[in-house]
């Protein structure tokens, strides 16, 4: 057996590209999906509590989507425990 490197892509810039924007583009699930499509082995987004960039429908989208693990980074708060418990 031969253990690889494997490659995790976060997706929050693609987030905060959208929210400067003021729109629905680019879509940070569909930046992951393209990373999935091109060979990436999970995803990592950071849902902050102030919402800054990854957003709680971004999360439900990405678990609802995604066939590669996702990686939750968030402050370790009820709020975000109930989150990441939920999904």
């Amino acid at each position: 057996m031969t253990d690889r490197l494997r490659l995790g892509v976060n997706i929050d810039h693609v987030a905060t590209v959208r929210n400067a924007r003021g729109s629905g583009y680019p879509d940070p699930v569909r930046a992951a999906l393209l990373a999935v499509e091109a060979g990436a082995d999970g995803i990592t987004a950071h849902l902050r509590e102030d919402r800054r960039h990854i957003t709680d429908e971004d999360i439900a989208r990405l678990v609802a989507e995604l066939t590669v693990p996702l990686n939750l980074e968030m402050a370790a708060t009820e709020e975000m425990l109930g989150i990441a418990l939920k999904h």
